[in-house]
């Protein structure tokens, strides 16, 4: 029994003369054809790669909408309103209280920016006009905080094809 155990690990170790090795003289089998590369199959790859490039554009355009947007409110809030303002359109700054008092606030400390996903207003397959919905929350340095809430609408200018404010509807949330 005791020399049995050695010529088993031994055979474990050189491998077994029972094991099926591939016969080098058989033929080996040609590879599976590829399927057949019709004009529907390429159209629809061709038209899905459309999609995607077109969604993909869809949303480089909103996104820099709203990096523009969040340009604009830093530069307001930092006090860097002639900055500020080169982002609006047609040199139009808000009228009135549209903006509520974020314009006049000086003793601004910080202005956090969250926005919602933007609704596109025109009906064109890249968005050239959005509205833009924000929550902005202001701490003042003598410690008061303010909720502000509303929207902002940018349309894409057709020379430069960069972003600009058109109007702004923002008022103070009130606890």
């Amino acid at each position: 029994m005791r020399l049995l155990i050695p010529a088993l690990l031994a055979l474990s170790f050189v491998g077994c003369s029972c094991q099926r090795q591939p016969d080098p003289d058989a033929a080996v089998a040609p590879p599976a054809a590829p399927a057949p590369d019709d004009a529907q199959t390429r159209a629809q790859a061709a038209a899905a790669q459309r999609a995607q490039a077109q969604s993909q554009q869809r949303l480089d355009a909103i996104t820099d909408a709203v990096n523009e947007l969040h340009q604009y409110l830093q530069k307001l809030g930092s006090g860097k309103r002639e900055e500020a303002d080169k982002h609006w359109a047609y040199q139009r700054l808000p009228r009135g209280n549209e903006e509520a008092d974020l314009r006049a606030l000086d003793n601004l400390r910080a202005i956090r920016i969250e926005n919602d996903t933007p609704k596109q207003i025109d009906q064109e397959l890249l968005p050239e006009l959005l509205e833009i919905p924000v929550d902005l929350r202001v701490s003042l340095q003598d410690g008061e905080n303010r909720r502000y809430k509303g929207w902002y609408r940018m349309k894409r200018n057709p020379v430069d094809r960069r972003w600009e404010l058109i109007g702004v509807s923002i008022a103070v949330v009130l606890r």
